[in-house]
């Protein structure tokens, strides 16, 4: 039954030229003009779009608060997660994620210690509506 089957397989055109392909060019993707991971890390918050984006008394108590390890105040956060929220929006970003590793020994390598990475969206709900299931707006 299979020998039929596979003769019969064989006798059309098109799976003929498909099963006389190199593995490879079996089930190889089309290439893509707009590829996400050709396109990574191509836009990086940095200390450069941080300088143009911030204010420059901002943008020198961040840089001071790195160095002595004092915190950052209440307003100055707020202004850097703005300029952020700006940026990425301007290149139509829509979510985000942060890779981190905490403080406590852990490094994400291997064994027992462990890493984690946060995700979000930039959308919200929107609470004024009435319905059960709430529409989403863009933040």
């Amino acid at each position: 039954a299979q020998a039929i089957l596979a003769q019969g397989i064989q006798s059309q055109p098109r799976v003929r030229s498909f099963l006389r392909l190199p593995p490879a060019k079996m089930f190889a993707p089309k290439s893509r003009v707009n590829d996400a991971l050709s396109e990574m890390s191509s836009a990086i918050f940095n200390d450069e779009v941080m300088k143009a984006r911030l204010s420059s008394r901002v943008y020198a108590r961040f840089k001071e608060a790195l160095v002595t390890g004092a915190p950052t105040s209440e307003e100055d956060q707020k202004a850097i997660a703005e300029a952020i929220f700006k940026w990425a929006r301007e290149l139509g970003a829509v979510s985000f994620a942060h890779w981190f590793f905490p403080m406590r020994g852990g490094s994400g390598a291997y064994g027992s210690m462990c890493g984690a990475c946060k995700m979000d969206t930039l959308i919200d709900l929107d609470w004024s509506s009435s319905e059960a299931t709430k529409p989403f707006q863009a933040c």
